[in-house]
């Protein structure tokens, strides 16, 4: 059977599943906080009574004890991680308040992993092992190939693909080489008894001192909301959105949440990192799911769901309504166009998804690849409408906020924003594997959820009063923040080409670009 949980790319599964961590709450921190805290360990698969690590919520006191603990705040504007036993919390905006404690959640569980050495040294994108065969085929079929004769069976009767190689040493020999992937019992069998760990095992990682602070606003959060994408990010962006909104009273009069993914089925390895599904919803599509559930919270708002991808269609339907694809392409076959999302069949782009994009207010991404995020760059340039973005895998993230015209993907992280189009998945079988866990994806969807906040929130800041880019290290659990929005090392150079919608749509029609 094959394995779906990518967590184990990142943290010793073993270790994790035997991790004990109680949690102080001695009710100094909110009833959200102590939620999210048990969300996120049900995600990452944490139980136990007893402990090895101690999460004091809120202004709860430290037990007089050796055991390793961390301290997680919410503040009037922001998060705390600290080891101070003298600070103090916070009182947040309602609406603020549920996304915040996911933020605080989600870094305090960091904390858990990293200093209790169950968190790897580094990213294990994919485990396997490889059995070698050494053959003197001199008694096969004369003229034969071994793998015309031979076969590699596995414990189960199963054959085993393998491939062959002749030694040059004089001997005549062939080696047989078989790679048995992570996920089937032989493999696991003997995985299960390698553990990667740094050569400074024994050396405690230092508790993390973060005050992670972002603009207050309060008030109605109104207009229109375009959000490409509801997995591991834009689920955790809209829990954050609807959670917020009805904690403050509301109900989402006058919101507008128009929500675009191409999943056509929840599938069993989403549950571990996407909020917004249960194992109810398995083999639904998840635009569909996630508007039915934000519904439910926010019964009032108008809450459309789109099983289509945003892609170049939609940013040419928007450029030139008269007529799609002006740009004139010598060599179509040349342009691997299947890797375009919406690229082959433009006339049946939905003009109602047309319409919602003409009327966005803001333009939230939680797509898999750059180039995917270089056309919502593009559009929301085009709009004049503000563009949220984050990206996350393993313990590493970060988090764009791109205002109207002031910079945009290719400004910002140069060409290959733009040819970098292959989907990267947390599967086995994903083009640009890598390994995914509900820290990083929790962090930085409540962020993008909070900067939507923001963007359409009536009263107290605005996204201009964001961070630009915040960038985060899981690793050493600690950000950087850029407060620059024009900030883009390549800006200069791409401006002499146009405006930002402009120069990106020249690039991302650019057939030497995509091929």
């Amino acid at each position: 059977m094959r394995r779906t949980l990518r967590q184990e790319g990142l943290v010793d599964q073993h270790r994790l599943e035997r991790l004990r961590v109680a949690v102080v709450d001695e009710g100094a921190g909110s009833s959200e906080l102590g939620a999210a805290i048990g969300q996120l360990a049900g995600q990452l698969g944490i139980s136990g009574l007893t402990y090895d690590f101690l999460i004091c919520l809120g202004d709860s006191c430290v037990p007089l004890t050796d055991t390793p603990y961390t301290r997680v705040q919410i503040l009037d504007n922001g998060v705390r991680i600290t080891s101070d036993v003298n600070s103090r919390s916070g009182s947040p905006s309602d609406l603020q308040e549920p996304g915040l404690c996911t933020i605080g959640s989600a870094l305090a569980w960091q904390e858990v992993l990293r200093r209790t050495g169950v968190a790897l040294p580094v990213e294990v994108p994919k485990k396997y092992i490889t059995v070698n065969l050494r053959i003197d085929p001199s008694n096969l079929p004369y003229s034969e190939e071994p793998g015309d004769v031979l076969r590699i069976v596995g414990p189960g009767g199963d054959a085993i693909p393998f491939r062959s190689s002749s030694r040059d040493d004089g001997t005549g020999h062939t080696v047989l080489s078989a790679r048995i992937d992570e996920g089937t019992e032989l493999a696991d069998s003997i995985l299960g008894l390698i553990k990667l760990e740094s050569s400074e095992s024994d050396k405690s990682e230092p508790p993390a001192e973060i005050e992670l602070m972002i603009p207050q606003c309060e008030g109605d959060v109104t207009g229109s909301v375009t959000v490409a994408g509801v997995g591991g990010l834009g689920s955790w962006a809209m829990h954050t959105v609807a959670m917020g909104i009805a904690n403050s009273g509301g109900d989402g009069s006058g919101l507008s949440i128009h929500l675009v993914d191409p999943d056509t089925e929840v599938e069993v390895h989403n549950l571990n990192r996407q909020v917004l599904y249960t194992a109810d919803d398995l083999g639904m599509p998840k635009a569909e799911v996630s508007a039915r559930r934000i519904s439910e919270i926010l019964p009032v708002a108008e809450v459309r769901a789109y099983v289509d991808a945003l892609g170049i269609a939609h940013l040419d339907g928007l450029m030139n309504p008269d007529g799609i694809i002006q740009n004139e392409v010598d060599d179509e076959e040349e342009m691997e166009i299947d890797f375009i999302e919406g690229f082959d069949d433009f006339a049946g782009i939905s003009g109602d998804l047309l319409e919602a994009l003409n009327s966005t207010d803001a333009v939230l991404s939680g797509v898999d690849n750059l180039r995917s995020r270089s056309v919502l760059s593009a559009i929301s340039s085009h709009l004049g409408v503000p563009m949220i973005n984050a990206g996350a895998r393993g313990f590493v993230g970060s988090f764009d906020v791109f205002l109207g015209d002031q910079t945009c993907m290719v400004c910002r992280y140069g060409t290959q924003a733009v040819s970098q189009y292959r989907p990267m998945s947390c599967q086995e079988d994903g083009e640009v594997p890598f390994s995914a866990i509900v820290t990083s994806t929790a962090l930085f969807g409540a962020l993008e959820g909070l900067a939507l906040i923001s963007a359409l929130c009536s009263g107290g800041s605005s996204l201009s009063d964001w961070p630009s880019l915040i960038i985060w290290s899981g690793w050493s659990n600690s950000f950087n923040c850029h407060e620059d929005h024009g900030f883009g090392p390549f800006k200069q150079a791409f401006l002499a080409r146009g405006s930002h919608s402009e120069h990106l749509a020249e690039l991302l029609f650019d057939a030497e670009v995509i091929a």
